[in-house]
């Protein structure tokens, strides 16, 4: 009783063992993000970007539907609506923002562009929540926008070369989406949380086809279908990643999609970023980083027992 400290057998192992599964998990998610991209701008100009986005949304909720009815449909109950359709309306406004993005500009500047989402949600807090921004925060999203200005280039002709534009709304939009992820967090299971967002983004983008249907063909559906399994797959990865560390922890790791958009931009569409691009590249990641750590403390390690 006299509040003697004892080390807790393996709790820094485990503690990193937690990191490094988040970690790689977390990578897995924005590859499978990343894949998304390039599936938009494959599968060519004669689909545009809402009937990729209304597609990709209904063939992911066939794909999950099996899997809700296997646990027995005890997944669709919910005390939370409203912010189910927050998250399910940003969300796919965001995909629909992102993928239109990725066919307009190369897939570097729609992934940095789309990783602006964690400069945002200080602001956001800020804004709406009236909570304080600490002075090195301001610091990280000055940094940040500072290349993302950088890779944008605002001018005159920016209205007529939107993609960049719809990149940066999609970072914007996705940020909103991430609060409410955080929110429904506390209440909500991972397969009740996608259900409702695949749900009513399928309604929402079916409602926007309304007059607009085409036919597709085999190849352009096969990409569909991919996309379908990137988002399942992405959505799924991502929940499973932060619950075993941190936003702060392994944050920094969803900056890997820079790199996969590039490897693949070259090696699949013969896309090289300009040296503008890769330094504001490189002010986004610093400031995207260093908002994540900053606006999510790490929490200590409990590691110690009394």
């Amino acid at each position: 009783m006299g509040g003697r400290l004892l080390q807790k057998p393996g709790g820094n192992e485990q503690a990193a063992a937690s990191v490094a599964k988040g970690a790689a998990l977390l990578v897995a998610a924005f590859l499978a993000n990343t894949l998304q991209s390039a599936f938009a701008r494959a599968v060519g100009a004669e689909m545009d970007a809402l009937t990729f986005t209304w597609l990709t949304f209904v063939l992911a909720l066939l794909l999950l539907t099996p899997v809700l009815v296997l646990r027995g449909g005890r997944d669709l109950p919910t005390a939370v609506l409203p912010l189910h359709l927050l998250r399910g309306g940003m969300g796919m406004g965001g995909f629909l923002l992102f993928m239109a993005a990725a066919k307009l500009v190369n897939l570097v500047n729609a992934n940095v562009l789309l990783n602006t989402t964690p400069m945002f949600i200080p602001l956001l807090a800020w804004l709406v929540l009236k909570q304080r921004i600490p002075l090195n925060l301001w610091k990280a999203l000055a940094v940040g926008f500072a290349g993302m200005v950088i890779v944008v280039q605002p001018n005159a002709s920016l209205l007529n070369k939107p993609g960049d534009l719809l990149g940066l709304a999609a970072g914007f939009v996705c940020a909103i989406e991430f609060l409410a992820v955080k929110a429904l967090g506390r209440s909500e299971s991972a397969f009740t949380q996608l259900a409702y967002f695949l749900a009513i983004g399928s309604l929402t983008s079916s409602l926007m086809m309304v007059g607009r249907f085409q036919s597709i063909t085999a190849d352009q559906l096969l990409l569909v279908l991919a996309s379908a399994i990137c988002l399942l797959s992405f959505q799924l990865l991502l929940i499973r990643a932060y619950s075993f560390a941190d936003p702060s922890a392994i944050g920094a790791f969803q900056y890997s999609s820079v790199i996969f958009a590039g490897l693949i931009g070259w090696i699949w569409f013969d896309q090289i970023p300009n040296l503008g691009v890769v330094a504001g590249t490189v002010l986004i990641c610093t400031g995207g980083v260093l908002s994540l750590v900053w606006q999510n403390p790490p929490r200590p390690t409990p590691d110690l027992i009394a």
